[in-house]
């Protein structure tokens, strides 16, 4: 080496040790300089590049010397440097095109000690080896690189051709679908996230930049991510994030109603504002997402942000995470098709084992059929009792609806309640009136399977003490929580009723079948009466715990009123929905009444049908003298104009809280004995009973023609129904069958 020294001195190389930089990029050129000046800061680095390298690389350099033609570079290099002792030259050999005279010149400067930065700002030394396993490695990515390249190629056309046929066959890919794919689940733990604050990205709703938005997630901090296409503020969301299973909330922008979809992607109905549903994929254009989830699961990339949503909600649902839609007061409509991202999803899952192995955790607690309301409810302080409904026990349109609604109210003392029932379409949710007696409610639209699923899961979390199940045809749902204690209310046992309309139809057999099956599966089971608690016992009913848990009447709410000096009027109430009492109102209307009117013609007849009558009422012209209403959330206005109460019921079941509750208010009642049956009335001291048209409307003018008569019976009937039909008093039989079923 020293003779080599020598030589080159002889030739010219008589100037300062310095070392050189060649590249192309500014990026890399100030890379490799900074290395040199950190492992030998004490010898000058004179910087060659095709392009100007930005000042802070300069002012590190001694000399920088700039030339877009790379041979011209080489070359004054060449002259520049050849009074000079070269101790390092470091080429930049990090992917660009090209260069080549720039790339090679270290092997080119004597003394020909050469480093190489790769790619990745690593250097390797320049030796002949050392450049043949670079190369190799290169050549290794490149043939690695092309065969991905080939394969994703070969999978976009055979994706871009499968969701082009799915996309003009929806109900054939979304049958496919459900055929196909898997049940599996995904164990993905997350740590807490302890950060706080939400960051948004906007986004076009059919477009999004997926490297932006994935450098979006990876670089936020915040606790929540905010998706949104349109403006909005996110706070009403953020209570349903208290459960740590919570992956996102969505405002509801459509609803599906009975539209055919691969899973639910808005809820069922429309939302009321501050109710919300567990929803699959509540897709929308205002979506807040834990950010730490969304971080375990990736960012799928799609052609449309729609499928990627579709896909990254299918595996949330996977990991037993939870996702919510929530009601806003903006009108909405049906949610729209979605052909090519419901193509482009069904098309992914199916060609990736994977994803097609999953299976939603929860599918049937997550078609968005089960509304509640956001904050609503309060913690558990006693024993809890989970009432399932068929119906919303409040507005009080029917007899059925006042007994849970009141009974659970007098029982809040000493349990707590929790609701899952059903809506009708119709129906509106005052949840306000519902959370005075219930601790939480769930109202399910239209799903006997999501019905099960909410039953079972409030059980199996321990919200629920005891089981207490509404009405005969509901009696199946006992085995969604077959190890909770459970109670079946028989407003009425249904195939008494059906015995009274056709003893020998299969209508009968198939109830009287029905209820011998269920009611010795219930650990009790709740009759109207004595009679229907023999009757009960006698199908097979556990006789230590079968027990009468009579209706009653709020008794502070329906007091006496004073005689009315108005025109004669006659009261019937029965919602027609309750075919008996479409029986009843045509009997009066059609028969009873024309012998009223011979010798009362002033007199009126009002109707109170319940919700929508037409329905189960082919309506037909009236007498002028009958005035007809549909529901009356306050009956009292009604009961004090009334001369007299009629309820004329020719086939009944259960008991009729009706008569009771004209009793409380004051009014004379005329019935049969299948309108009082089980109740226990007095004949002539609390009401008048009769069989016959011609004895019923003699009744009916007797006590209109007689005011002392109709006093003297309202008297002895306040009496009769604040002994013994008031709810609290009820409450005390109700509560000591949940302390027998506790023991």
């Amino acid at each position: 080496m020293s003779r080599i020294r020598a030589y080159l001195a002889m030739a010219g190389k008589r100037g300062p040790k310095v070392s050189a930089v060649f590249g192309v990029s500014p990026d890399n050129c100030a890379t490799a300089v900074r290395y040199l000046r950190r492992g030998a800061p004490e010898v000058p680095v004179w910087l060659f590049s095709v392009s100007p390298p930005d000042s802070d690389t300069a002012a590190l350099c001694e000399r920088v010397f700039v030339l877009d033609d790379s041979l011209a570079l080489l070359i004054e290099a060449q002259k520049q440097l050849w009074p000079c002792w070269v101790a390092l030259a470091v080429a930049t050999w990090t992917g660009e095109r090209g260069r080549w005279p720039v790339k090679l010149a270290p092997w080119l400067i004597p003394l020909f000690r050469t480093l190489q930065m790769n790619e990745h700002g690593d250097f390797f030394a320049g030796t002949w080896r050392a450049v043949l396993r670079h190369l190799k490695r290169r050549l290794r990515d490149g043939i690695h690189s092309s065969w991905s390249r080939s394969k994703d190629l070969h999978r976009g056309v055979w994706l871009w051709m499968f969701a082009a046929i799915a996309q003009r066959s929806a109900p054939l890919s979304r049958w496919v679908f459900h055929k196909c794919r898997g049940t599996a689940h995904l164990a993905i733990p997350v740590r807490r996230d302890s950060s706080e604050g939400i960051d948004v990205f906007g986004y076009q709703s059919r477009h999004w930049d997926w490297d932006e938005l994935t450098r979006f997630v990876h670089c936020s901090t915040a606790r929540y991510l905010l998706f949104q296409t349109a403006d909005g503020d996110p706070a009403p969301l953020l209570p349903l994030f208290s459960d740590e299973r919570t992956f996102a909330v969505s405002r509801q922008v459509d609803y599906l109603d009975y539209r055919p979809s691969l899973f639910a992607t808005a809820p069922f109905r429309k939302l009321q504002p501050g109710e919300a549903s567990q929803t699959l994929a509540p897709i929308s254009d205002f979506l807040l997402v834990d950010r730490a989830k969304l971080l375990t699961l990736g960012i799928p990339k799609t052609v449309v942000p729609g499928t990627a949503w579709l896909l990254i909600f299918w595996r949330a649902a996977a990991a037993g995470w939870r996702s919510y839609s929530v009601g806003q007061d903006a009108e909405i409509d049906y949610t729209p098709d979605w052909p090519y991202e419901e193509a482009e999803f069904v098309t992914r899952v199916l060609s990736e084992p994977s994803l097609r192995s999953l299976g939603p955790v929860e599918p049937d607690l997550a078609r968005g059929n089960i509304a509640f309301a956001i904050g609503a409810g309060r913690k558990a302080s006693r024993k809890t009792v989970l009432v399932v409904s068929p119906y919303l026990p409040y507005p009080l349109s029917h007899g059925g609806a006042v007994r849970i609604y009141n009974l659970c109210r007098a029982l809040g003392s000493h349990m707590d309640f929790i609701l899952a029932c059903f809506r009708e379409d119709t129906d509106a949710v005052d949840y306000a009136k519902l959370h005075e007696v219930f601790r939480e409610v769930y109202v399910v639209d239209h799903s006997s399977a999501s019905m099960r699923a909410l039953i079972a899961r409030l059980c199996s979390e321990g919200k629920a003490d005891l089981l207490q199940v509404e009405f005969t045809h509901m009696a199946p749902y006992r085995d969604a929580a077959p190890q909770t204690p459970a109670i079946l209310v028989e407003h009425d046992l249904t195939f008494t009723l059906y015995r009274q309309f056709a003893p020998r139809s299969k209508e009968y057999a198939r109830w009287l079948a029905f209820e011998r099956q269920w009611m010795p599966r219930y650990d009790a089971v709740w009759t109207m009466s004595d009679e229907d608690r023999r009757e009960a016992i006698a199908e097979g009913a556990s006789a230590a715990r079968t027990v009468t848990v009579a209706n009653g009447v709020d008794v502070a709410r329906f007091l006496p009123m004073p005689q009315s000096d108005g025109p004669t009027e006659i009261l019937y109430v029965g919602s027609f929905r309750h075919f008996p009492n479409i029986i009843g109102f045509e009997r009066l209307c059609h028969r009873l009444m024309a012998i009223v009117w011979r010798d009362f013609p002033d007199a009126r007849l009002r109707v109170v049908a319940g919700p929508d009558p037409g329905r189960y009422w082919r309506a037909v012209r009236l007498d002028p003298r009958i005035e007809m209403h549909e529901f009356v959330e306050d009956l009292r206005p009604l009961y004090a104009q009334a001369t007299v109460v009629a309820v004329p019921l020719e086939v009944s079941a259960g008991t009729n809280i009706k008569v009771i509750e004209a009793m409380a208010c004051g009014r004379a009642v005329v019935t049969t004995p299948a309108g009082c049956a089980g109740l226990g009335l007095r004949e002539g001291c609390d009401v008048l009973i009769r069989t016959t048209d011609e004895d019923f409307a003699a009744a009916l003018c007797e006590l209109i023609a007689d005011p002392d008569r109709r006093c003297r019976m309202t008297h002895c009937a306040r009496r009769t129904v604040e002994t013994r039909f008031s709810w609290a008093s009820i409450a005390d039989h109700a509560y000591a069958s949940y302390l027998d079923l506790q023991q």
